[in-house]
């Protein structure tokens, strides 16, 4: 008997230490989830060597202990229960956000933005095609210039030298153009001042300036003009003084507006009849009237002409057909209206020929 009251007892002091040290470890448990904030790591009770474990945002409601993670295996988040609420479960933004982090869905900051400090010099083809060197025959002949200063004025003017085309030979017509371009820079220096040593600022005040315009070359005509421009010191404004040139080559001598036609022609009054047309489109009475008297038949008032592949130009001084307010004026003819009525010589009849 008195060894089964022995056994006995001791069996019930047994259970009883049993149950106060459940209720001690489920004491301790509670008080560390209790203290332990939101999302953040608590120590695994098994060992020291114990990896922490991620705690998700859930009421401290459980009151089973939390197991023990082995030292040998990494930690891994928990899974959030089923009876979290919504607001401890964060939903992804998107479907990215979802995959796993690769090199193509990796997003890192742009933290070195193109600023332009490193930008191509590379040409690329067509990139810039209205930029194209032109590859073109170049013009046969090379511009001279003639430069001087003196304490009056100054010149600068610009004229042609032709070089030989098809056999023929220029020499004669660059001393022609020297000397006719000559001639015209010699009539502007007779409005140019004498002296300017009186006049106080930067001298000369006064200038000649002046290019050639070149209408028609090859290697039986030449046709252009001289455009220059005068300004002597006080003057209201310059002046513009336009001559034209035409020149034969296969005889080495300058020709008249009557050599393009026919001798047995009358080529003025068909001339004067198209420049009035020409001129008095959206004119009124008074403007019209102007204009018949500087275009009518006279040859006077066509001894200005260049002639080009296209066309032959009459030209009209300022205030003959107007008030002189838009300068040189300019009727063209084209050849196939002068068809039946042009030269029958070689260098005239090419140019109705095209």
């Amino acid at each position: 008997m008195a060894v089964n009251y022995s056994i006995k007892a001791s069996v019930h002091k047994s259970r009883q230490c049993l149950i106060l040290s459940a209720a001690i470890a489920v004491f301790n448990v509670g008080s560390v989830i209790a203290q332990t904030p939101t999302g953040a790591t608590a120590p695994a009770t098994s060992s020291p060597a114990t990896t922490p474990a991620t705690i998700p945002a859930t009421p401290p409601a459980a009151t089973a202990p939390v197991p023990a993670v082995p030292a040998s295996a990494p930690a891994a988040p928990i899974s959030p229960s089923t009876s979290a609420t919504p607001a401890a479960v964060a939903a992804p933004d998107s479907a990215a956000q979802s995959m796993p982090p690769t090199k193509k869905n990796l997003i890192r900051p742009s933290t070195n933005a193109y600023n332009g400090s490193s930008a191509s010099t590379l040409d690329l083809p067509n990139s810039n095609p209205n930029a194209k060197k032109n590859s073109g025959p170049t013009d046969p002949w090379k511009v001279v210039s003639v430069i001087e200063n003196n304490p009056s004025y100054t010149v600068d003017v610009k004229y042609p030298q032709f070089d030989p085309i098809k056999g023929s030979d220029p020499s004669k017509l660059n001393d022609e153009i020297k000397r006719y371009v000559y001639a015209q820079i010699d009539a502007g220096r007779t409005v140019m001042p004498a002296k300017m040593q009186h006049i106080e600022g930067p001298k000369p005040l006064s200038y000649i300036k002046g290019n050639c315009d070149v209408t028609l070359y090859n290697e039986n005509l030449c046709s252009m003009r001289v455009d220059l421009t005068n300004y002597a010191y006080q003057s209201a404004h310059p002046v513009e003084a336009l001559s034209t040139f035409n020149y034969r080559l296969d005889k080495n001598q300058q020709f008249g507006l009557k050599d393009v036609f026919r001798p047995d022609f009358k080529y003025v009054p068909m001339l004067s009849k198209i420049c009035i047309a020409f001129l008095s489109q959206g004119l009124d009475e008074e403007g019209v009237d102007w204009v018949k008297r500087g275009a009518a038949a006279e040859e006077k008032n066509f001894a200005k002409f260049q002639i080009s592949k296209q066309d032959l130009q009459i030209v009209f001084e300022p205030y003959t057909v107007d008030n002189g307010a838009d300068g040189y004026k300019f009727v063209p003819v084209v050849w196939d209206r002068l068809r039946g009525y042009v030269s029958t010589e070689t260098p005239f009849h090419k140019l109705v020929l095209h």
